[in-house]
């Protein structure tokens, strides 16, 4: 499957950065940045594989001049009003050349393994779709809205969601003709869970942490010299 000429990528970069404060993606990390630092962990796995990269509209010629390059199989997309918009979008851009499966990854996660993104397309099987996680490492606990614990939940029942995700193209396609368009959802998994379609997971063997605030950027930067 990994060879397929059937996968499709979509880097989802079209992010506001309001909690950051300005376009993260752009940031340093040694002699790249951090998107292309996420695409490069992408094309390590798919060399050939058609993608799609969202960006806010008014990053899009920066990008453009930055990752476009006549012959390769990379486009940057304008991105949406809500991140579902967005991931739309590129699905969309995609999709326009035959592809059977899609991986949606965060352009904010750069430190993506390529061997963890090659198990979750293995993963996939007969799936609608196949998610990556991280196994949680805390107690977990149930919170109110004061605070207060209301209870402890088991570790083992708990994946903290990430990315890459995939999809059969056609799963995606019925779950967004079917879902509400009003609706929000915060990754394209829970679309699919909430009309009861087939979600697994995978388990990362590697950090992928995702890149909000300063203070997670000086995380990464750490990882990166570390690495």
């Amino acid at each position: 499957m990994l060879n397929s000429p059937n996968i499709g990528i979509v880097c989802v970069a079209g992010g506001r950065g309001e909690r950051f404060g300005g376009d993260k993606l752009a940031e340093q990390l040694g002699t790249t940045t951090v998107l292309e630092r996420s695409l490069f962990a992408l094309r390590q796995t798919f060399p050939s594989a058609p993608l799609s990269v969202v960006v806010p509209a008014n990053r899009l010629l920066f990008w453009r001049e930055r990752l476009e390059v006549e012959g390769d199989a990379l486009c940057c997309v304008e991105g949406g009003a809500r991140r579902q918009d967005s991931v739309r979008r590129g699905v969309e851009a995609v999709a326009e050349l035959g592809v059977e499966i899609v991986a949606i990854h965060d352009g904010g996660r750069p430190l993506v393994h390529p061997s963890d993104i090659r198990a979750v397309v293995e993963g996939l099987g007969n799936a609608d779709g196949c998610i990556l996680g991280q196994p949680a490492a805390d107690t977990v606990k149930r919170v109110d809205a004061r605070g207060v614990v209301l209870e402890t939940i088991p570790r083992q029942a708990v994946l903290l969601a990430q990315t890459p995700q995939v999809f059969r193209l056609e799963a995606l396609l019925r779950a967004w003709d079917a879902g509400d368009s009003e609706g929000e959802w915060t990754d394209e998994a829970a679309l699919l869970e909430s009309l009861g379609m087939s979600v697994i997971t995978v388990a990362a063997k590697y950090p992928n942490p995702k890149l909000t605030t300063e203070g997670d950027l000086a995380v990464i930067r750490a990882m990166v010299v570390d690495r």
